[in-house]
């Protein structure tokens, strides 16, 4: 009786999940705006009664879920998509907490930080509120709570600090923004409600997190990039940066960086007869694609 009871409850928690993140996901293909304050990576097909419609007024505060349920850390086990690939979709920045300094991340590290948020969802900013990313949980309006990485597959990405973060796919001039929360859906939320929780979330743009990033590395591995003596692809050529280097971000223009790039190197360490160069690189593509990534080797 016991092992029926369980695979009851599994088999709802299945159904639910199923149904969360296909109906996001579907809701989601109908209802991308054009009108965004940044354009997304790949323009997506609209519905003609959304154009026009980014003078909405700020979303009230929706109902807390009843019962609240109680603050956990999320499963690891179950966030994917943390390196992405090189034709990965990652949007134009993330959705992340505020304070990142150091000394503060630790208590944050990976998708912890979910413990302590409160976000309303939406399938689109003109639809009724959908449910709640509370306490390390997704609550569906009138549904059970799924726990993030355990009873849900959440898709974020690692950022530098060993962060876990949401990709955001689009923002709109009215503070809608819509951002990757499962690999087959993406949800919508607004500015207002980013400090809900007792912990602040803010949306950041690559643009931001490239610049102030210690180290970067090419999202295509093993393909020789080139760098230039100005920031202009007719710019001449001053090297081709390697696998094997350290590139350290030091000023940004436009769509091009200029780093200070250490090679040959292993890790975080310079091989004898390395030598330092400085130039700019191209970070992003023509279509606002980012060609870089945060360094996967931590050297703090």
């Amino acid at each position: 009786m016991g092992n029926t009871s369980e695979q009851n409850r599994l088999g709802r928690s299945d159904r639910l999940l199923t149904f969360a993140i296909g109906f996001l996901a579907t809701t989601w293909l109908g209802t991308a705006t054009v009108n965004s304050l940044w354009a997304a990576p790949e323009p997506l097909s609209i519905t003609q009664d959304l154009r026009g419609k980014q003078d909405a007024s700020t979303p009230s505060l929706p109902p807390l879920p009843t019962p609240l349920p109680d603050s956990i850390i999320p499963d690891a086990t179950g966030i994917i998509g943390l390196t992405p690939a090189a034709n990965d979709d990652i949007g134009i920045g993330h959705l992340r907490p505020v304070n990142l300094s150091t000394g503060t991340t630790e208590g944050l590290s990976g998708a912890s930080w979910l413990r302590d948020v409160a976000l309303p969802i939406y399938p689109s900013p003109d639809s009724a509120h959908w449910g709640w990313l509370i306490n390390g949980w997704l609550v569906p309006n009138g549904g059970t709570p799924l726990a993030i990485g355990r009873d849900a597959a959440f898709s974020m990405v690692q950022t530098e600090q060993q962060i876990y973060t949401f990709p955001v796919l689009e923002i709109r001039s009215d503070g809608w923004f819509r951002f990757q929360y499962t690999p087959a859906g993406a949800a919508w939320a607004h500015i207002s409600h980013l400090e809900l929780g007792t912990l602040p979330l803010t949306v950041e743009t690559w643009e931001s997190s490239m610049q102030d990033a210690s180290r970067i590395e090419f999202r295509r591995p093993g393909l020789a990039q080139p760098m230039r003596l100005a920031p202009s692809g007719t710019a001449p050529l001053q090297a081709l940066i390697g696998s094997n280097s350290i590139i350290q971000p030091l000023d940004l223009e436009g769509d091009w960086l200029r780093v200070r790039v250490t090679q040959p190197a292993q890790g975080c360490t310079a091989l004898p007869g390395s030598s330092i160069s400085e130039g700019w690189v191209r970070w992003r593509s023509d279509a606002k694609i980012p060609l870089v990534w945060f360094s996967s080797t931590d050297c703090q």
